[in-house]
């Protein structure tokens, strides 16, 4: 892949929607953890599911 793959996917999804855009976000992310030792990648997803649920709670309030 090149390296201008992610930042064009992202951009499209961004004109689909804010949802679609997060979806592709965490797939580069997914991707990109997969490559990384998994303690390290165990770790990030947490702190990824602590912020989501952060990100959660204040616009559900």
């Amino acid at each position: 892949m090149s390296s201008t793959y992610w930042p064009k996917e992202i951009k499209r999804a961004d004109a689909v929607s804010p949802k679609t855009g997060a979806t592709r976000r965490m797939d580069r992310l997914r991707s990109t953890l997969q490559q990384v030792d998994p303690v390290i990648a165990n770790r990030a997803w947490l702190e990824v599911a602590d912020a989501l649920q952060r990100i959660t709670e204040r616009y559900t309030r």
